[in-house]
């Protein structure tokens, strides 16, 4: 079982290298010591074919380590900068010719401060993300970490004087930068394992920054299995959710409902037949996405295709406190298990302490 495990570790970590193969992610650090710091993390990233650019202040001792990285194959490059070489066609098409060649460009700064300038060159390189690695692990609002704020509440927050682990011109700071380069920005802490977490995992790290990407809710596909079987594992580990393998979701995928952002499935749901009602099963959501109502809207439009579709009602099991209270909000009422579909009913596992909540369209 534990080589399962790995193989489907290995698995989702391939499915992501895929997903970001040839993208650029930049990656601005304020003291050498955090380059040095998530180093692994990013040889892995150099690994999966992920291109990267880097910024820091310059420093013999990081660049002697690279130096003795790249004997063993990798391929760090010191570009020497100053703040005004940034902006340039010159410097950045310098840039762009190394990374093209395979190169992770270094550019040592003489100078502190100058992320605005930082920002310009990654963007002009075409950079998806931009990464500042430091001593945060993210953003704090009133003592509560938030791993993905909308710009709203941000902005409600400084004008309501809420409290910051970060400074209000540093916030401030990257809600500018976010809207003027319309590009993501991520602050994630400098510790090793930091940014693999972001980049190659569901639960993520760090705090994004992002721009309101249209949000698209459809059926599923089986080309969606992958990210659906990545969505549920941690309601399966915590057992919210009854184990199911990869072959069973493939089969039964097209009963799913999915709700992507920005192309990445955040929430998803399956819809099974039973009788003149639908269940609604498999329920989970991204962590970093929960409690940002997409599995509220997940939930209702199933519940509109239950009464387009002329069903009695539709019912859902939970064992957890905060689901049954979930469904509850949504107008869903506690019944019996026996009360169920009879055909459900021959199928279910009556050992389970789960809870019915029934949501009648009469």
């Amino acid at each position: 079982m534990a080589v399962d495990a790995q193989m489907l570790s290995t698995l989702e970590l391939l499915h992501y290298c895929q997903r970001f193969r040839d993208t650029l992610f930049a990656f601005c650090f304020e003291r050498w010591e955090d380059c040095d710091e998530v180093l692994l993390d990013l040889r892995v990233l150099n690994a999966a074919r992920i291109r990267q650019v880097l910024f820091c202040t310059a420093d013999s001792r990081l660049e002697r380590k690279l130096e003795l990285w790249n004997r063993s194959g990798e391929r760090f490059l010191t570009v020497p900068a100053r703040g005004g070489d940034l902006t340039t066609a010159a410097f950045i098409g310098r840039l762009q010719t190394e990374l093209s060649a395979g190169n992770v460009p270094l550019v040592a700064l003489g100078e502190p401060g100058i992320e605005r300038e930082i920002l310009h060159c990654a963007v002009a390189l075409g950079a998806r993300k931009v990464f500042f690695p430091g001593s945060l692990a993210g953003l704090e609002l009133g003592g509560r970490f938030r791993s993905y704020p909308t710009v709203a509440e941000l902005e409600q927050a400084l004008a309501e004087r809420v409290p910051l682990n970060l400074s209000e011109q540093r916030l401030r700071f990257l809600l500018e930068q976010q809207e003027l380069h319309r590009v993501d920005l991520v602050l994630v802490q400098a510790r090793r394992g930091a940014i693999f977490e972001e980049v190659f995992t569901h639960s993520g790290s760090g705090t994004l920054f992002t721009r309101e990407y249209p949000n698209v809710l459809r059926a599923a596909v089986e080309t969606d299995v992958r990210d659906i079987f990545a969505l549920m594992q941690p309601y399966v580990d915590e057992g919210t959710l009854k184990p199911i393998t990869e072959e069973e979701l493939l089969e039964m995928v097209r009963s799913f409902m999915v709700y992507s952002v920005n192309e990445q499935i955040v929430a998803a749901a399956a819809v099974l037949e039973h009788e003149d009602c639908y269940e609604l099963g498999k329920l989970c959501t991204l962590p970093r996405y929960q409690a940002r109502g997409r599995a509220r809207e997940l939930v209702r439009a199933i519940l509109d295709k239950a009464r387009r579709d002329g069903k009695r009602a539709v019912f859902a099991l939970t064992v957890q406190d905060y689901v049954a209270e979930f469904f509850e909000r949504l107008g869903f009422v506690r019944v019996p298990r026996e009360s169920l579909p009879s055909s459900w009913q021959a199928g279910y596992d009556f050992s389970r302490p789960s809870r019915a909540y029934l949501h009648s369209l009469a």
